[in-house]
């Protein structure tokens, strides 16, 4: 499986109590792969899946490191090579919730980067709507270039709040372009784009909305069904930090092998578990 877009890094700071404007506390300092296609190859590795992490990064000592991290876990990567890596600083409250501190890095992947060589033996492409965003010219030739191989695209989308900035209607042009066969967001994300009601007809033909610890709704043209989600154990949760990326992973590893798909929601849930165990967007070893 194939999921393209741009390599992050992310230094995660545990917090030891809630911020305080003008305090000082001590932290715990991680810094792992991050972003969504690393995150998801990363976990399709851990679950046995061939993955591959195709498209752009750094040109830094920074990302020669997070490179050879993946490639540790089994990921294959094929990116283009450029500028300096973006860099996400991740509060992880007390809780478990987290808030990101970006810094968008220098370079990009342009269309003419892509090479049909990166979807050669794809199951399926996974795109990430951030990354649709920025890289939109980029992303949208990726789409193409897996429709011509017959290969399904999945889509993950941006946070409702970067959707609404960018203009609703404008980024469900940009989805629609993409032409995707699987589209997954959580239910803020499907409120803004008009997915929690009445099905619009340019959503795919497999539309899932997990609600962190609530029920995954699973909508199909035939109609909509609930997956439950099973309650972590007590104190299991540290970071939810790339908890969508991991159930993404779950589920297209499921599905492309031809399990039900619900069936397939239940393995990205029991991903999404494994990952909010442990501190970061990378899956345990």
């Amino acid at each position: 499986m194939v999921a393209l877009g741009k390599l992050v890094a992310d230094q995660l700071l545990e917090l030891s109590a809630p911020l305080v404007v003008g305090g000082q506390q001590r932290v715990v300092r991680t810094t792992t792969a991050g972003g969504a296609p690393a995150n998801v190859t990363a976990n399709l590795a851990r679950l046995g899946v061939p993955a591959r992490l195709a498209g752009w990064a750094g040109a830094d000592p920074l990302a020669d490191g997070l490179l050879a991290a993946l490639a540790e876990r089994g990921v294959e990567t094929a990116v283009v090579r450029r500028g300096r890596a973006p860099l996400s600083t991740v509060l992880v409250h007390p809780d478990g919730e987290r808030t990101l501190l970006t810094d968008r890095g220098e370079g990009g992947l342009e269309p003419a980067d892509v090479r049909p060589e990166w979807f050669a033996g794809a199951a399926v492409v996974h795109l990430d709507g951030y990354d649709l965003l920025r890289l939109p010219e980029a992303v949208r030739t990726a789409a193409s270039a897996a429709h011509d191989a017959r290969v399904p695209v999945s889509v993950d989308v941006a946070a409702a709040t970067r959707i609404e900035r960018h203009g609703i209607g404008a980024y469900v042009d940009l989805l629609a372009g993409l032409r995707p066969d699987l589209l997954s967001c959580n239910a803020a994300e499907a409120a803004v784009l008009g997915l929690d009601g009445h099905r619009p007809g340019w959503a795919p033909e497999l539309v899932l909305v997990h609600a962190g610890a609530h029920p995954t709704r699973v909508g199909t043209r035939a109609g909509t069904e609930q997956v439950p989600v099973e309650p972590l154990p007590g104190g299991r949760l540290r970071d939810t930090t790339g908890c969508g990326d991991a159930f993404a992973a779950g589920v297209l590893a499921g599905w492309r092998a031809g399990v039900p798909v619900l069936d397939a929601v239940r393995a990205g849930h029991a991903a999404a578990a494994a990952v909010a165990g442990v501190v970061g967007g990378q899956p345990p070893s």
